[in-house]
């Protein structure tokens, strides 16, 4: 006589757990339901907040870098930049390294953009190299 692999003290236990779970779900169905008519009948307002991205670059980069785009990659202002490639000072080097180590690829950051980043920072030495 062959003898089933489950025994039938684990098919009750499994029926019991699948119907505690139907069960769980038809309650937390209920609730929700509940909840949504409770709003729906007061006069709660729900707004979700719009996203400000003023302080952002809408566009694209230029095929070669420019002193605009520099200062955009930089995040500092243009007129700036002419200043910053004569001083062409730590802090500058700190930041485009500090941007160039987010963006790696190896961090999981765009090549692109590091890309862009070495770009900006050998425009800056060759602007401090010509004034």
């Amino acid at each position: 006589m062959i003898t089933s692999l489950a025994s039938t003290d684990d098919r009750k236990s499994s029926l019991i757990v699948a119907g505690l779970g139907l069960a769980g779900i038809a309650l937390g169905g209920r609730w929700a339901m509940i909840a949504m008519q409770r709003i729906k009948s007061s006069n709660i307002s729900i707004t979700v907040p719009k996203l400000n991205l003023k302080g952002y670059y809408k566009g694209g980069f230029e095929e070669k870098m420019t002193r605009r785009e520099a200062g955009l990659i930089l995040g500092i202002s243009i007129s700036i930049v002419a200043s910053v490639c004569a001083y062409y000072n730590i802090a500058v080097i700190e930041t485009l390294t500090l941007k160039f180590t987010i963006n790696s690829s190896t961090s999981g950051g765009s090549p692109y953009l590091a890309a862009k980043i070495n770009e900006a920072k050998d425009y800056l030495e060759k602007e401090k190299k010509s004034i």
